[in-house]
């Protein structure tokens, strides 16, 4: 560990000047207290308060002395000299040739810019390209103020360090690495490198997982040329053998690709949860590659390409940028062009997870992932105006393949929910609107806004199967086949926004009005739902035209949306914001009530003639805290149907957030009860260096911790100390909560040592009962 640890130290083992070379006609600037000239032996004398400054170095000594001659410069007496790079070197006396490729140096102290510091007894230079420090000590720690011969937090000792600017190396002799002083760790010989690029063995890590054993990880990097190279990473793991993970790069003069590949033979496949997603497995293996290429200014494609053998094996072994839930294979090609925007995006969806084969266990839900080929954005916004207002064009194509539908829970009425059927279908949607504000002299805006949309479906997909307890209506209205679909709009806003002055603040006030006048959605149920099934309605939409969140449905019938803004500022610094309104579906059948496969818009506030009530408050305190909330109020008895409150402080010490979320049962959703939690978190600086730091999320309705961490940290400038512990606890469902559920617990812990890396120790998924 500490073998690891010290190597580092090369990468900031600042050394003296390196050869310079001096372009021609470059002053020397010199001041002191008396200067003399010796022609006998031509030498140049300068003593008291010398300051010299030539070509960005800056040296400043009680005396210096310089040979004409020999070409050599002397210097002593509290000897100071500046590099250019702001590297300071200070010694009690110094001995180098003018261009510095030779030179001795006694009582060596350097501090670098990185703040990094190195002492040594004496230093010597040869040939412009060794450096040899003796008896020489290495720290990024600040030395004590009150005590500066005190020991550093951490330290590197070495008998003899030797700086090779030519083969970019350091090698130390006899080092000791030191904490508070003692020493924890020796070793008699050490090479490292101290080029950006250079092959060799890396920094190695330690780790610990239940299922898989302590381990230790050791990468070697290989520069293959000046632009490419690769990294090779063993692991090896107590219970389950080595892991080989090797990574190549390539970069181009537009752009860069890389290829990764992992795999194991695992050992004890059999120490992992039976029946989980890494239960039984002997071979897995992983591959991917990724590119970025910018084929001209406004044109960019690139790919990130994910492959595994099973399920869980990217997440169970932490392969960097492929251990989340989900990971998301894409390849894309992008231009913008002033207003002009086009995006093409083909998607595979990876779920990763050690859940229990089931019915919604990960096998079955990467099943019913789709894949996405394309996905095609266009965006066009006229550069003139037209009919004196704004027009522009939108345009998606998307096409999505699965192979097994993806059923939901059912809701309140026994109608399953289908979130994707068995099939494919492909989307055609183009868009044209057009808008113009006009301001009179009384201060009101008038906006007409006009709008025509248009449709094609290609749909090939099994029917929904409906489920033993009920029909959702949207299966009798489902059809395969080629299909068409449009909407026009015309619309009106109105809004009068005028200002308040008081002695002490000031308030804008802007009251809105919107109409919009449509047809009917044609048939809702009959199309496939992709990518407008998230819908929650508030402040953020209150004013949208459309607001389903994708292309697959559109919003018809007449609608008005009415409201009020508000915004407010006072002299002691505080600040206000704030929204209040509510939506009318004045005539037609309202898109929020019509059933597709996703029941998208029910229970929404939006589902009724008159929807819930919508408002969101914003307070900003020069104290430091910081309140924002959102929430949805029943139309008739204002009930709250849906709150997030969140509230946030901050000083010097302290900082601190606590959010609260209710959400009322949305039966049609699948979901009969009330949700509500309370998550807070806080960081407290309790001493100089000493934080606490902590979060936890409680269930009211299941009246108990969902999760919850809790962590220490000591912090100083050269040394970072982090150890926490985590919980995750099954608490079942209200109406049957468990006394003893599952908790998932883990622990953790990280040594930084500034410039020389880290140590992270950890397990997790750890189960108990």
């Amino acid at each position: 560990m500490v073998c690891g640890l010290a190597g580092s130290v090369a990468t900031n083992a600042q050394q003296l000047p390196s050869t310079t070379s001096v372009p021609p006609g470059t002053q020397l600037l010199l001041s002191s207290k008396k200067l003399s000239y010796n022609e006998n032996t031509h030498t140049v004398v300068a003593s008291g308060q010398v300051q010299i400054a030539y070509d960005g170095y800056r040296l400043v000594a009680n005396r210096v002395e310089y040979n004409q001659d020999t070409g050599r410069v002397r210097a002593a007496g509290e000897v100071a000299l500046v590099n250019p790079d702001g590297t300071k070197l200070y010694a009690d006396n110094l001995d180098v040739t003018d261009n510095f490729a030779d030179g001795f140096v006694n009582g060596l102290r350097i501090d670098t810019p990185q703040k990094t510091h190195i002492v040594a007894t004496s230093a010597e230079r040869r040939g412009g390209v060794q450096t040899q420090f003796n008896n020489g000590v290495y720290t990024a720690c600040k030395p004590c103020e009150e005590n500066p011969d005190r020991a550093p937090f951490w330290q590197i000792r070495a008998r003899k360090i030797v700086q090779d600017s030519e083969a970019q190396t350091v090698r130390l002799r006899n080092a000791t690495f030191d904490l508070f002083g003692l020493p924890v760790g020796y070793f008699p010989y050490l090479s490292v490198t101290t080029a950006k690029r250079k092959s060799g063995i890396l920094r190695p890590s330690l780790g610990y997982d239940d299922a898989l054993g302590f381990s230790v990880s050791v990468p070697y990097f290989q520069v293959l040329s000046p632009y490419s190279d690769a990294t090779l990473t063993v692991t090896g793991y107590t219970k389950q053998g080595f892991l080989a993970d090797t990574e190549y790069r390539r970069r181009f003069r537009n752009g860069s690709l890389g290829f990764r590949a992992a795999g194991i033979g695992q050992f004890s496949p059999k120490e992992f949860e039976t029946g989980s997603a890494d239960y039984g497995k002997t071979g897995r293996f992983l591959f991917a590659t990724q590119g970025s290429f910018d084929i001209n200014p406004r044109w960019k494609t690139g790919w990130n390409v994910f492959y595994e053998t099973d399920e869980n094996f990217g997440r169970t072994y932490a392969i960097p940028g492929y251990n989340s839930s989900t990971v998301t294979s894409q390849a894309y090609l992008t231009g913008i062009d002033g207003k002009n925007y086009f995006d093409l995006h083909a998607y595979r969806f990876d779920e990763q997870g050690s859940e229990k084969s089931s019915e919604i266990g990960v096998k079955n839900l990467e099943k019913s992932q789709p894949f996405v080929l394309p996905v095609i954005d266009y965006s066009r916004v006229s550069d003139e105006p037209v009919f004196g207002g704004q027009l522009s064009f939108n345009a998606n194509e998307t096409s999505i393949y699965r192979s097994q539908a993806a059923r939901t829970n059912t809701n309140d009425d026994g109608f399953s929910r289908y979130r994707g059927l068995e099939g494919n279908t492909h989307r055609l949607s183009g868009e044209l609107e057009w808008k113009r504000t006009q301001t009179f002299d009384n201060g009101l805006l008038l906006t007409p806004i006009l709008a025509a949309r248009g449709d094609a479906f290609d749909i090939n997909m099994d029917d929904p199967t409906p489920s033993t307890s009920g029909v959702n209506p949207a299966i009798d209205e489902f059809e395969d086949g080629t299909r068409f679909r449009t909407m026009v709009t015309a619309g009106l806003e109105a809004s009068y926004p005028f200002v308040a002055t008081a002695a002490h603040s000031s308030h804008v006030i802007e009251p809105i009005a919107q109409l919009f006048v449509r047809p009917n959605e044609d048939d809702p149920g009959s199309f496939p739902n992709e990518d407008a099934q998230s819908f929650v309605f508030d402040t953020t939409n209150l004013f949208d035209r459309d607001k389903f969140s994708g292309y697959d449905r559109v919003e018809g019938g007449t609608r008005a949306n009415v409201g009020v803004r508000y915004t407010g500022s006072f002299d002691n610094g505080v600040t206000l914001d704030g929204v209040f309104g509510q939506s009318y579906q004045i005539a037609g059948q309202n898109s929020f009530d019509s059933p597709d496969l996703v029941y998208a818009g029910h229970d929404s506030g939006l589902d009724h003639t008159v929807s819930d009530y919508v408002g969101s408050l914003g307070v900003s305190l020069p104290v430091g805290i910081d309140l924002s909330s959102q929430a949805r109020f029943d139309n008739s008895s204002f009930a709250l149907q849906r709150t997030d409150v969140n509230a946030t402080y901050a000083n010097r010490i302290l900082s601190t957030g606590i959010t609260y979320a209710q959400l009322a049962p949305q039966p049609e959703y699948g979901s009969t009860n009330t949700a509500q939690e309370v998550s807070a978190n806080a960081r407290l600086k309790f001493a100089q260096n000493w934080s606490v730091y902590g979060k936890a999320t409680y269930d009211i309705e299941r009246k108990g911790v969902s999760n919850d961490l809790a962590g220490l940290i000591f912090n100083n400038e050269c040394f970072t100390f982090n150890i926490f512990y985590k919980e995750t606890r099954d608490l079942g469902q209200p109406g049957n909560l468990l006394d003893d559920g599952e908790t998932d617990w883990s622990v953790g812990a990280t040594l930084s040592f500034r410039t020389l890396g880290d140590i992270k120790l950890g397990s997790e998924d750890l189960t108990t009962n």
